[in-house]
């Protein structure tokens, strides 16, 4: 039995008996505190309230869309044989086949502003926007664009029209405008 009893120290020895890990005694639940109403709606009115802003700032964008510079295509005027980079070019935020020109000064007590729409291929002679929105020209997609130039005389002048695939060109005797891509 000693044999037995030594055998069994030994095998008790190399292999120890596996022991339970030790839990943290377990803390009894928290009572339920009442969600207030305003916490828990009060972020979905937010994010309501944030959607409908946009929605109200997208529509009004596109009814009225303000003018904002464009830096392409490049815009160029020829008068009394001089050429001149020194017009401001101009595109409805959410009409991107338009573009306005203001010319910095007006030339034969007439030429200012254009405007210039590549889907319908109409270039016209404009007035300045009437309308203004936090300080920038804005349009009415409504309204027309002006008096279409294209087999137009005004002071007894022609207008040209071309409408290219990288170009748009109007002129007449003593002006002639550019916009070239």
């Amino acid at each position: 039995m000693e044999e037995e009893n030594g055998k069994l120290a030994e095998s008790e020895t190399t292999n120890p008996p596996e022991t339970a890990p030790v839990l943290p005694p377990r803390l009894p639940d928290a009572p339920e505190v009442p969600i207030s109403r305003w916490k828990k709606w009060g972020a979905d009115s937010v994010k309501a309230m944030l959607a409908l802003l946009m929605l109200a700032l997208g529509v009004a964008v596109w009814w009225q869309p303000p003018l904002v510079a464009a830096k392409s295509p490049s815009v160029s005027y020829t008068f009394q044989g001089k050429v001149f980079r020194d017009a401001e070019l101009y595109a409805p935020l959410s009409v991107p086949t338009r573009y306005y020109i203001r010319l910095p000064h007006e030339l034969a007590r007439r030429y200012c502003w254009f405007a210039v729409d590549r889907r319908r291929e109409v270039a016209a002679l404009t007035k300045e926007p009437e309308r203004r929105i936090f300080g920038h020209y804005a349009i009415r997609r409504g309204d027309p664009l002006g008096q279409d130039l294209e087999f137009t005389k005004i002071d007894g002048l022609e207008w040209r029209v071309g409408f290219y695939a990288d170009s748009v060109v109007f002129s007449n005797a003593i002006l002639c405008v550019r916009l070239e891509k």
